[in-house]
C-alpha cells in the first residue's frame, strides 16, 4: 500500500511541476537574451527552486533542513564543495546566493531551452573526458567568477551517486581553491534517500543540507583533498545516527 501511494504521488509530481517548470522557462526565455545574470537567478532559477521545494512538500511529502546556514555569511567570495546525489541540490543552492558560478559537465550546454539559461546563469562547463583541459578551463573560468565577485559550486564527486563512503572527490576543487585563494565551505547532502538518480519514485522524508566549517586558503594539497574528505565522511556518520 506504501509503495502505491508513493507511486501515485511521484506520477502526480510529475504532472504537476515538470509541465509547469518548462512552460515557465520557456515563456521567459526571451527575457534572458536582455537580463542580468542576476535578474535571471533571482527570477527564474530562484523561483523555479521554490515552486520545485513547494510540490515536493505537498505532493511527495519531502521536506528539508538546512544546518550550519551561518558559515555563508562571510565578507569574501567561497566556494562551496558539496556532495551529489540527485538532481534537487541543484536547485537548492540559488536560494543562498543572488549569484552563482555553478560547475557543470559541458554536455549540458548543448540542451534545448536549459542550455541557454546555464549559460545565462553564468556556468562552468568542462570536458569531463580530457581531465587536463577540464582543470585548465576551471581554473580560468573560476578566475572570471572571482573577478566579478560570484561564488562558485562545485560537485566534487562529479557524478550523482548515494554511495557517499566510497567517493573519489576530483582535484578540480583543489586547483580552484589554491588558485583563488579562498575559502572552501565543505557541503554534505542525502537528497538521494529521497530522490535518487534515476528514479521516478519519490520518496517521502527530510531532506538534509548540512555546510561544514570553511577551509582555509594554504593548505597542500594532500592536506586540503584529505581535510574536505574527512570533513564530508564525519557529515555521512552524524546524518546516519
Amino acid at each position: 500500500m506504501a509503495n502505491a501511494i508513493i507511486l501515485i504521488r511521484s506520477i502526480l509530481f510529475s504532472i504537476v511541476f515538470w509541465p509547469v517548470f518548462i512552460l515557465y522557462i520557456t515563456l521567459m526565455l526571451p527575457i534572458t537574451y536582455f537580463a542580468s545574470q542576476k535578474f535571471v537567478h533571482v527570477y527564474i532559477y530562484r523561483i523555479c527552486t521554490q515552486y520545485l521545494l513547494i510540490c515536493l512538500k505537498y505532493i511527495c511529502n519531502i521536506e528539508y533542513k538546512i544546518e550550519n546556514k551561518e558559515y555563508l555569511k562571510r565578507d569574501t567570495l567561497v566556494i562551496i564543495g558539496c556532495n551529489h546525489q540527485s538532481a534537487w541540490e541543484t536547485f537548492i543552492f540559488s536560494l543562498f546566493f543572488d549569484e552563482l558560478s555553478i560547475v557543470i559537465k559541458k554536455e549540458l550546454l548543448d540542451l534545448p531551452i536549459a542550455g541557454l539559461y546555464f549559460r545565462r546563469l553564468g556556468c562552468i562547463p568542462i570536458d569531463r573526458t580530457s581531465p587536463i583541459v577540464a582543470i585548465k578551463t576551471l581554473v580560468k573560468s573560476s578566475n572570471i567568477a572571482k573577478i566579478k565577485n560570484q561564488n562558485i559550486l562545485i560537485f566534487p564527486n562529479g557524478t550523482r551517486s548515494v554511495d557517499d563512503e566510497h567517493t573519489e572527490y576530483k582535484v578540480g576543487i583543489y586547483a580552484i581553491y589554491s588558485h583563488l585563494n579562498v575559502p572552501v565551505i565543505p557541503a554534505h547532502v542525502d537528497s538521494g534517500k529521497c530522490w535518487a538518480r534515476k528514479s521516478f519514485l519519490k520518496n517521502p522524508g527530510t531532506i538534509t543540507l548540512k555546510f561544514n566549517k570553511p577551509i582555509e586558503p594554504g593548505l597542500s594539497k594532500e592536506e586540503f583533498m584529505n581535510t574536505f574528505s574527512n570533513t564530508n565522511k564525519e557529515s555521512i556518520i552524524s546524518s546516519n545516527a
